[in-house]
């Protein structure tokens, strides 16, 4: 994604540990945020077809039934941020493509060298997954490759550049925590419109989504990946540079260069923010069916006994642990605890999307939450 791969490109990386890189990376540095990655999750979890959902099921280990599927979608749709950028720091490119303000749809293609961009890699894991050729992150790690960079492509932001890094670069001021334009993309402007419908869930913000844009469900299928990210670049142009008058700069998308082209910080004023509100909704939403109808594409048959996940990750137990203090592989499951309130929760749980970062403490299992002296949050389903 743009922001993290753009941000941390010239930046070293934050720590090259996944519990550590959770609790300390700034969060600027994912696209969407890990709430606009599982709203297009569960979307898309919601519009599969029953043969899509059965492979999708056996790759991420968990039972058939929707509910399940979309927890295990959602989970999986935030491993390439905090877990696989680490294993890998070569895999931060693929999160975004630098199409220039001045480019046109022509130049898309030479705007992803060798396919190390969002587009080549959405192409790249989509024929890996339906020849059954994975990588050396097996079939659950490239679907959730797959997962993650459909909703990064669908962020403006990462398929745009004006000489500043996808919006990382140009300062703004505005109520919001944010100190960049990028991460007003990623997070603020997704955090308003989960508030905007209720407590800031993404399950949620997800499901009145679903429902505001029901009629786009049918027609939002599966399209190149090159369409989409000039689709997003043209959202970019429109609603980003141009509604903020920032300076179109001369076009150097592979030049390691970070530059603010209005020379100071950019007003961001509530009449803005509502606006990004309903352009990041729509786009979260499109991204969702669309996800889904690519992997409705993607596996057209239910899957059978031979059908079992393949690769260097396949043989893994629900219950296998990365390291002591981190995350589930098939299960997928992320408890996080307050460190000052000695309270754990997982996803589904009202506080857990609530924690301050600097409180929060993540556990491989509620037992080993529980042995640390935490208990569940009340509120935990």
């Amino acid at each position: 994604m743009k922001a993290f791969s753009q941000s941390s490109r010239s930046a070293p990386l934050c720590i090259a540990n996944v519990v550590l890189a959770v609790l300390l990376c700034p969060v600027s540095a994912w696209a969407w945020g890990f709430d606009g990655h599982k709203i297009v999750a569960i979307i898309a979890a919601d519009n599969l077809t029953p043969a899509a959902a059965s492979h999708v099921a056996d790759i991420l280990g968990v039972s058939a039934d929707k509910r399940a599927i979309a927890t295990a979608m959602e989970a999986a749709s935030i491993r390439p941020d905090f877990e696989f950028r680490d294993e890998d720091p070569l895999t931060k490119p693929w999160h975004f493509i630098d199409i220039c303000l001045q480019d046109q749809r022509a130049d898309v293609p030479a705007r992803c060298p060798r396919g190390y961009c969002v587009t080549g890699k959405i192409d790249e894991y989509s024929k890996r997954l339906k020849e059954s050729k994975y990588d050396r992150w097996g079939a659950a790690g490239d679907l959730a490759f797959l997962i993650h960079f459909v909703g990064d492509i669908h962020q403006p932001l990462h398929a745009a550049n004006d000489a500043d890094r996808g919006g990382n670069c140009v300062t703004v001021d505005s109520n919001t925590r944010a100190k960049d334009l990028h991460e007003v993309w990623d997070t603020t402007v997704v955090r308003r419109l989960e508030y905007s419908i209720d407590s800031g869930r993404p399950r949620t913000t997800a499901h009145k989504l679903e429902q505001t844009y029901a009629a786009e469900s049918k027609t939002d299928s599966w399209i190149p990946a090159g369409d989409i990210a000039w689709e997003s670049n043209q959202l970019a142009r429109s609603d980003i540079y141009a509604a903020l008058h920032i300076p179109i700069e001369p076009c150097q998308p592979t030049a390691d260069v970070c530059r603010n082209p209005l020379g100071h910080a950019v007003e961001l004023d509530s009449s803005y923010l509502d606006h990004a509100d309903a352009v990041a909704g729509h786009q979260l939403a499109k991204a969702g069916f669309r996800l889904a109808s690519l992997l409705n594409e993607i596996w057209t048959q239910p899957a059978g006994p031979n059908d079992v996940p393949r690769g260097p990750k396949a043989n893994s137990a629900p219950a296998q642990v990365l390291s002591s203090k981190t995350v589930a592989i098939a299960g997928q499951i992320v408890f996080v605890g307050n460190r000052r309130s000695k309270i754990y929760a997982w996803p589904g749980c009202g506080t857990y999307d609530k924690m301050a970062p600097e409180n929060r403490v993540v556990f491989a299992s509620r037992e080993a939450a529980e042995q640390e002296g935490y208990r569940v949050a009340r509120n935990c389903p």
